[in-house]
């Protein structure tokens, strides 16, 4: 039996992180262990902009790096369960981090209905 397609495409995923606010964020610091935090954020023009600032140490680590990757999941029930990875190059803006997305990944087990 062939796999059932649940991935989200690109207006699924633009559509999901517009409504997203909370995202579990995780980088490499410079020991090479993985180090992750949650950050509010917001999501605009193809970027996140995570309340993350310059003394946070993920954020540091991160914009070092110059690698980030952010998580974001909902599940209200079994069908209804949803996420989105994106990775991509952190900046300081301000007080916070811009991540301009390079890669990114959804799924929709909703569509497991269908």
């Amino acid at each position: 039996m062939p796999k059932r397609d649940i991935h989200m495409d690109a207006k699924e995923i633009d559509d999901f992180l517009s409504r997203c606010n909370l995202m579990a964020v995780g980088t490499v610091d410079a020991d090479g262990w993985p180090t992750a935090t949650l950050s509010h954020c917001e999501f605009a023009n193809g970027a996140l902009l995570l309340q993350l600032g310059p003394t946070d140490p993920v954020a540091a680590s991160a914009v070092a790096r110059q690698h980030l990757c952010c998580v974001a999941d909902e599940h209200p029930s079994y069908y209804e369960i949803r996420g989105v990875i994106a990775h991509g190059r952190p900046t300081f803006v301000d007080k916070s981090v811009r991540v301009d997305i390079k890669r990114r990944s959804g799924f929709d087990f909703g569509k497991l209905q269908r």
